[in-house]
């Protein structure tokens, strides 16, 4: 994020940092389903159940993916103390056992003490046809609508859960958890984002790395006297790539930028949605970049089907 240093320009990212405090440190459990269990009960990760992500879980103590009732999350708290409460988009913390229509739903983010939920289960989904449920019910808004984008959807969404909110109850709180797909696989960003970053990554990754450490300086994300680590033997020189290598990651780097772009453009909507209601002044944002780090499915090549990675099915870029 050009926030902290990235190239990629994430206005709705700066206009929290410049208003608010600006944090430099994370310290993820570096896997999805875990740092989000953390994050919505405050616990170490363990002591709720959720020591793997959701797909791997065992029948252990720790590694069961069930959040025990004593573990209160954040959105229980708050709407026992008189908020609304929402979740949009990505639920990675329901088990699997249940996430179908026959339930049980005390693990769904109903049972979590999320009033309303509009969103999707499991680790990842086509934005283009997202398995999506509104509250306990699958549904398809994406049929029959050409160009339909989650992001987008979660957004126009999440606006209209505020304004329902706001013009039946202006005056109770409120607290939203809005999680959208980007940017964790699959990159799936409109090409209208995708074409305002044509060209924008064929300097290649170690020109592209010296300048995001010169920005990160500048910005203070690090101190000004940093040196930059060696260059790692086992990744090949920007150089020493085949023309048809530096197309492919070329255009991955774009993908990947258009879809960061794309979300924080629409996180952008739904902040700008407070501020429209008047209430940005009294309102907490929490914004996180990320999903706890570059994937390793892809090895170093990155891939286009992440299904095939998933089964050690790896493409050479050539082919």
């Amino acid at each position: 994020s050009g926030t902290f240093g990235g190239v990629i320009q994430t206005p709705a990212l700066d206009r929290i940092a410049n208003a608010g405090l600006r944090y430099t440190q994370f310290h993820s459990t570096a896997l999805c389903s875990p740092s989000r269990a953390a994050l919505i009960t405050g616990r170490n990760h363990h002591s709720v159940g959720t020591g793997i992500i959701g797909e791997l879980s065992t029948g252990f103590p720790g590694y069961n993916t069930i959040i025990p009732k004593d573990a209160a999350t954040i959105g229980t708290i708050l709407r026992e103390n008189g908020y609304s409460t929402s979740w949009f988009g990505k639920n990675h913390n329901t088990p699997v056992f249940e996430e179908s229509a026959a339930g049980p739903f005390d693990q769904w983010p109903s049972g979590l003490g999320f009033e309303y939920f509009y969103g999707f289960m499991g680790g990842e989904t086509d934005q283009w046809t997202p398995f999506l449920f509104r509250d306990h019910t699958q549904i398809f808004p994406w049929r029959d609508k050409p160009g339909y984008n989650l992001i987008t959807d979660m957004a126009d969404e999440a606006i209209k859960h505020m304004r329902d909110l706001d013009s039946a109850a202006p005056d109770k709180p409120f607290f939203m958890y809005y999680v959208p797909g980007g940017t964790h696989s699959p990159h799936q960003p409109t090409q209208e984002w995708i074409d305002k970053f044509h060209g924008k990554f064929d300097m290649g990754y170690e020109k592209l790395r010296d300048q995001i450490f010169e920005n990160q300086k500048r910005l203070g994300v690090i101190p000004v006297n940093t040196q930059l680590t060696p260059w790692p033997d086992a990744l090949p020189r920007w150089d020493s790539l085949t023309a048809v290598q530096k197309r492919l990651y070329a255009r991955q780097a774009e993908v990947f930028a258009a879809f960061a772009a794309y979300t924080d453009h629409e996180i952008g909507r739904v902040i700008q949605e407070v501020q429209d209601e008047g209430k940005l002044d009294n309102t907490l944002i929490i914004y996180i970049v990320g999903d706890n780090g570059t994937s390793a499915e892809g090895s170093l090549q990155g891939t286009p089907n992440v299904m095939t990675a998933y089964n050690g099915i790896l493409r050479s870029a050539e082919r």
